[in-house]
């Protein structure tokens, strides 16, 4: 990871290889251009030490260890406080961003569940 530790690469954890660029505010564009520039250099890394791209299949888009991370293998993700949706319950919550083709998630990860009502809200794949 950087100093800031706003970029970081983890190998073989649920995913083989899992590429993160993320920081506190509103800066989208940042953390994307972040991300991008990550991702080259990571790719013209292994590139260099081996001489293979990154695995990418024509229909299922890159290859992951995780079947929930096929196709662009990206997720990005907003925490949000939605106190509104929290009075309302989970369940609407999650109706709703089905209609809007993401997924809500617990600001502890996937399974780790939600505190207070503060969310991660990210795409869906």
């Amino acid at each position: 990871h950087n100093k800031e530790k706003t970029f970081l690469v983890w190998v073989n954890e649920e995913d083989q290889l899992r590429i993160i660029s993320m920081e506190k505010g509103g800066d989208v564009l940042g953390v994307f251009k972040r991300l991008a520039k990550g991702i080259s250099a990571v790719g013209d890394s292994v590139k260099a030490e081996c001489g293979k791209d990154f695995c990418l299949d024509e229909k299922y888009g890159y290859v992951h260890s995780c079947p929930t991370n096929l196709g662009t293998g990206m997720r990005a993700s907003v925490h949000i406080d939605l106190p509104g949706w929290t009075k309302e319950g989970v369940d609407k919550l999650k109706a709703r961003c089905e209609e809007l083709a993401l997924q809500p998630r617990g600001t502890r990860g996937e399974s780790g569940g939600q505190t207070g009502h503060t969310y991660d809200i990210s795409n869906k794949h």
